[in-house]
């Protein structure tokens, strides 16, 4: 799933992108992908407006427009936003749409599910490529956007100029548990999923599975900043795409390569300590660490 620095990475080229530019249509494969109010009142909602721009809140794609309404686009597990020029495909096709442009649109698989297009007035479309089909699309009122959803729930933002080591000392002080299902936890602090969380934890030396409670000042001093640190770099990588995620353009993200922890199971630590990245099972999930310098 999309997490803080790939969402982050598609809500800026987006808005370069579209800000300025009028919606004039959509098409949908299913009108599942429409969710808390339905298609009609959707396309009443959005057609004809002007983009304003895009921001991101957690994993939400943010789309403002001028007449006071709100898309609110969550990519989900495999679905990623694309920019560029589609054509119906031809009868007998698995694909509906093909991409129009060479490169990656047209030659990478992952970018070939379309389901969701929002038609745009300078000539380009928005489209959503989701091969598992879990991606949804909410609209709501702006100045409202917390009634879209869970929105109105999510946790804090890691990168927010409020979000200091003393609201993080004492936001995790009022929790319980291990340290890595806690910063995954998008009702405590918002965008922070698998990838990162190890990550993140990697770089502070703190073994996945450490109680939250037990843990030192400094040991949280140091989740907290590398937990900055790691998303800005995987920001600044534009993402990691291991996986179903790709660029608006189609493209692949960097952090993969970056990647200390993460999918790194049976290598050895980049720390050069002697230790091996070893996998266990959390909560249905997979944790990756070292465990020379993550000691539990």
């Amino acid at each position: 799933m999309p997490e803080l620095p790939e969402v982050e990475t598609i809500v800026r080229q987006l808005h370069r992108k579209a800000r300025g530019v009028r919606i004039t249509d959509i098409w949908r494969d299913s009108p599942k992908t429409i969710k808390g109010i339905g298609e009609k009142e959707f396309r009443r909602g959005i057609t004809g407006g002007k983009i304003t721009g895009v921001r991101r809140r957690a994993k939400y794609i943010l789309v403002d427009l001028n007449n006071g309404k709100t898309i609110a686009v969550h990519q989900k597990i495999s679905g990623h936003l694309l920019y560029g020029k589609w054509k119906e495909a031809e009868k007998g096709s698995k694909e509906k749409w093909v991409s129009a442009q060479s490169g990656p649109l047209a030659n990478d698989p992952n970018n070939r599910y379309i389901r969701f297009i929002f038609f745009l007035n300078n000539g380009f479309m928005l489209a959503l490529s989701d091969l598992r089909r879990f991606a949804r699309i909410y609209l709501g009122s702006t100045d409202k956007i917390e009634n879209i959803s869970d929105i109105g729930k999510l946790g804090s933002e890691p990168l927010d100029k409020s979000f200091t080591l003393e609201y993080f000392l004492k936001l995790l002080g009022k929790k319980r548990g291990a340290i890595k299902k806690v910063l995954m936890d998008q009702y405590v602090i918002s965008g922070i999923g698998n990838i990162y969380s190890d990550e993140i934890l990697w770089h502070a030396g703190v073994h996945p599975l450490a109680r939250v409670e037990k843990l030192s000042k400094e040991k949280l001093a140091g989740i907290y900043k590398f937990t900055e640190k790691v998303l800005l770099e995987a920001i600044k990588a534009k993402g990691t795409s291991e996986s179903d995620y790709r660029m608006l353009n189609g493209e692949k993200g960097g952090y993969q390569f970056l990647e200390k922890a993460y999918h790194q199971t049976g290598k050895k630590c980049a720390k050069k300590d002697g230790g091996v990245i070893s996998r266990l099972r959390l909560n249905g999930r997979s944790a990756h660490f070292c465990p020379v310098h993550q000691k539990k």
